[in-house]
């Protein structure tokens, strides 16, 4: 049996994601092709290597490590699932699609709500703590980067409205990802710069996006050209890029290396290459070849991954990991789950990190992260 689908007018898209309240949901918007997916009510949970066909989109995730104990991410990750409803919004057109029963979805309005909140996370002892640490490994020459992350809770005087949330998200961060995925009561939302990896066909093409800088409102232009010549920041991106570029050379000989240029964000440019190749090999294996890559994880992979598990006193859950949306063929895009929060009732587990190398500074790092942080903040 196949989808059936109508075109629809809504308001506003959310709509539809508010009224399927209480049912399990994603959210997937890509800005490469400005198109809006929102899926609602599990269809079918797929088995590894089991065909997509007649399934318009599937929702796959996995945890950043394998296995997870805390409680806060059970029902999060490592699925890869089919909804009974989808819409999509592509070039100002609306598409319901409904696998067996077509519903009348509702116009709802969609409210700006400013939450009032209060951060209960004090960890500058902790993160220089966790800093130190993993820079005496650097200076052994055991590891060369090593990505570490921060925990931020928050708690908001009232339930926090994820419509309004998600809406902020999508008006103030054109050029992210933004996702959502709701389970069990709570929200893993974010809006993520970083594709992990894309596949159109058999062309497979991944990103290195790696060294940051502020945003400066008096001279943006000079923060830029300031981030393309640092030294500590392009030796930082080089380990992401020639990590991607040789995993790709593995399995193709076809691999093209583009020019570094600059993403640019709301409150942060960051260091960004485009790699190209081309392969036969699934999305999913794609996924597993690739993650973490040393903008997630560090370098060497294995010791990096080791030092966090190690030295990281929260679970990542979703957080650094990848995230993707596939239509039927396969094809689709995963990208990492940074900038990011799991929200359930009025609290806010926020998630912020940054790659240590041999230059890099403590405070620095911290005021770095403090910045990432801010695209959740601001959403709230």
């Amino acid at each position: 049996m196949n989808y059936q689908k109508k075109e629809i007018k809504l308001d506003n898209s959310l709509s539809f994601w508010k009224y399927f309240d209480n049912e399990e949901r994603v959210l997937f918007y890509n800005p490469l092709n400005m198109e809006l997916i929102i899926g609602a009510k599990r269809l079918k949970t797929f088995a590894e290597g089991e065909s997509f066909k007649n399934y318009s989109y599937v929702f796959s995730s996995r945890t950043f490590f394998k296995s997870i104990k805390d409680q806060k991410w059970a029902g999060f990750g490592n699925e890869t699932i089919a909804f009974e409803y989808y819409l999509v919004e592509k070039n100002g057109k609306q598409t319901f699609y409904y696998y067996r029963d077509s519903v009348e979805i509702e116009k709802l309005e969609i409210v700006s709500h400013e939450h009032s909140y209060k951060l209960l996370t004090d960890d500058y002892e902790e993160w220089t703590e966790l800093f130190t640490k993993v820079v005496h490994e650097i200076s052994l020459g055991k590891v060369n980067k090593v990505v570490i992350s921060r925990e931020v809770k928050i708690e908001c005087e009232t339930l926090v409205n994820i419509e309004s949330v998600l809406k902020n998200l999508i008006d103030k961060n054109q050029n992210s990802f933004i996702f959502a995925y709701f389970n069990k009561g709570k929200t893993f939302l974010g809006a993520t710069p970083e594709v992990l990896v894309q596949k159109e066909k058999n062309n497979i093409i991944s990103y290195a996006l790696a060294g940051t800088i502020p945003r400066n409102d008096k001279d943006d232009e000079n923060q830029k050209m300031r981030l393309l010549n640092d030294s500590k920041n392009r030796y930082e991106h080089q380990i992401v890029l020639d990590k991607i570029a040789n995993v790709m050379k593995k399995f193709s000989c076809e691999v093209t290396v583009d020019e570094t240029k600059i993403l640019t964000l709301k409150n942060l440019h960051h260091l960004k290459t485009r790699i190209r190749s081309r392969d036969n090999a699934e999305l999913s294996e794609w996924v597993t070849r690739l993650h973490p890559t040393p903008a997630l994880g560090g370098d060497p992979v294995h010791k990096a991954l080791e030092l966090i598990a190690k030295y990281e006193k929260h679970e990542r859950g979703l957080y650094a990991a990848p995230i993707g949306m596939m239509n039927e063929n396969g094809d689709g895009i995963f990208v990492a789950g940074i900038r990011s929060a799991l929200i359930r009732e009025n609290v806010v587990f926020a998630y912020t990190g940054g790659g240590i190398v041999d230059k890099s500074e403590c405070e620095d790092e911290y005021l770095e992260t403090n910045n990432k942080l801010r695209t959740i903040i601001e959403s709230l």
